[in-house]
C-alpha cells in the first residue's frame, strides 16, 4: 500500500506542476510556432541580430512572454531556428524565467520585494556573464543558425522590404495559421518525451523528499567553516537541477526555504538554477551546437553562483522583514493564466481548421 501511495503522490504532484505551468507551455511552444512560420530570417536577425540591440530585444521579450522554462525552452528553439544569434537567444531564455512580469509579480507577492529584487537584477547579472562569454569565445558565425537555401526569385535588392513584410506575413490567413498549429504539434511531439520525464520526476521529487530533511541538509551545508556558503550556493544550484523543477513551480519551494531560514543568496540561486534540469540541458542538446550549448550551461552555472552573492550581499540583509503572501494567489493567477492559454489554443485550432478547409 505504501508503494502505491508514494506513486500515487507522485503523478498527482506532476500533474500538478504541469497545470501550475500549463500557461507557459503552450505560450512558449505557441511563440515557437509564430516565429518559425511568420519570420523570415532577415526579420530575426533585425530583431535578435549580433549586437547590444538583439540583446535588449531579447531582454524584452522575455520579460513579457512565458514564464516557464520548459516552454521558454521551446521559444528560444524556434528563434534561433528562424535565423537569431544565440547571444540573443540566451538573454530571452535567461530573461523570460528571472525577469518576467507574472514571475516578477508571483515572487514580490508571495516572499516580499527582495525576492523580486534578486530575481530581476540577478537575472541581469546572469545575462551579463553569458553573453560576455558567448562573445569572446566564439565567432559570430558560430552563434547563428545556418541559413536557409535561398528561393530563385530573391534578387536580393529588396532586403528591407521582405523584412517589413515578413512581420505580419499571412497571419491574417487561415492557412498560415494552420501552419502554425502544424509546427506547434510537431514541436510538442518532438519534446514530449523530455517534458513528460521532467514533470514526473518533480512530481516524486516533490512528494517523496521530506522538505524538513532538505532545509536541514542545507543549513548543514551552511555551516561548513570558512567555504560554507560559496557551498551553499552550490548546493542550492544542484538541489534546482536535482527536483527537476521549472521555475513556476519553483515558487512554492523557494517560499518553503525562505521560512526554513535559508539565506536569500542561496534561495535565488536554487531559483536561477531551473534552466539546468536535465530535460532542459537535452532540449539544448537537441537545439543548439553542442560546443555552444556546453559553454552556455557553464557560462550560466557561474553566473548563478555570483548572482546569488551579489544579490544576497546587496538585498540579503536588506531592512525589513520578508512578507509571506497568500498561496490563492498563486493558484488564482495559475488559473486565470490557464483559462486565457486554452482559450489561445482554441482560436488557433479554429483558424487552422479553417485553413485546413481552403487548401481542401
Amino acid at each position: 500500500m505504501e508503494i502505491v501511495y508514494a506513486i500515487g503522490a507522485g503523478v498527482a504532484q506532476a500533474a500538478g506542476f504541469f497545470w501550475d505551468s500549463l500557461f507557459g507551455l503552450i505560450f512558449g511552444f505557441l511563440i515557437s510556432a509564430i516565429v518559425q512560420v511568420a519570420l523570415t530570417p532577415q526579420a530575426m536577425e533585425r530583431f535578435l541580430g549580433p549586437n547590444v540591440r538583439g540583446i535588449l530585444y531579447g531582454i524584452g521579450f522575455g520579460i513579457i512572454s512565458s514564464a516557464c522554462s520548459y516552454g521558454a525552452a521551446a521559444a528560444a528553439r524556434g528563434f534561433y531556428r528562424s535565423g537569431a544569434d544565440l547571444r540573443s537567444v540566451f538573454a530571452f531564455l535567461i530573461s523570460s524565467t528571472n525577469m518576467n512580469v507574472a514571475i516578477l509579480i508571483l515572487f514580490w507577492s508571495l516572499l516580499g520585494w527582495r525576492f523580486a529584487f534578486a530575481e530581476f537584477f540577478g537575472g541581469a547579472i546572469i545575462i551579463a556573464v553569458v553573453v560576455t562569454g558567448l562573445s569572446l569565445l566564439f565567432r559570430t558565425a558560430d552563434l547563428q543558425a545556418a541559413p536557409e537555401p535561398e528561393t530563385g526569385d530573391d534578387d536580393g535588392c529588396c532586403g528591407h522590404h521582405h523584412v517589413e513584410e515578413s512581420l505580419a506575413r499571412n497571419l491574417g490567413s487561415a492557412r498560415t495559421w494552420a501552419e502554425i498549429a502544424r509546427t506547434a504539434l510537431a514541436d510538442v511531439r518532438m519534446l514530449r518525451t523530455e517534458l513528460l520525464v521532467g514533470y514526473l520526476i518533480a512530481g516524486f521529487a516533490s512528494a517523496l523528499i521530506p522538505p524538513g530533511w532538505l532545509a536541514g541538509a542545507l543549513h548543514a551545508v551552511g555551516a561548513v567553516p570558512v567555504a560554507g556558503y560559496l557551498l551553499l550556493l552550490v548546493v542550492g544550484l544542484l538541489i534546482a537541477m536535482a527536483t527537476f523543477v521549472c521555475s513556476m513551480g519553483n515558487v512554492p519551494v523557494a517560499r518553503y526555504l525562505a521560512n526554513a531560514g535559508i539565506p536569500l543568496g542561496a534561495n535565488t540561486t536554487f531559483i536561477y538554477g531551473d534552466l539546468l534540469i536535465p530535460p532542459l540541458l537535452a532540449i539544448y542538446r537537441k537545439s543548439f551546437p553542442p560546443r555552444v550549448t556546453w559553454a552556455f550551461v557553464t557560462l550560466f552555472t557561474a553566473g548563478a553562483l555570483l548572482a546569488g552573492a551579489i544579490m544576497e550581499r546587496v538585498v540579503g540583509g536588506a531592512i525589513g522583514p520578508m512578507t509571506m503572501g497568500s498561496m490563492a494567489i498563486n493558484d488564482r493567477f495559475t488559473l486565470v493564466s490557464n483559462v486565457a492559454a486554452i482559450v489561445a489554443v482554441a482560436c488557433v485550432a479554429l483558424a487552422a481548421r479553417r485553413g485546413a478547409f481552403t487548401t481542401a
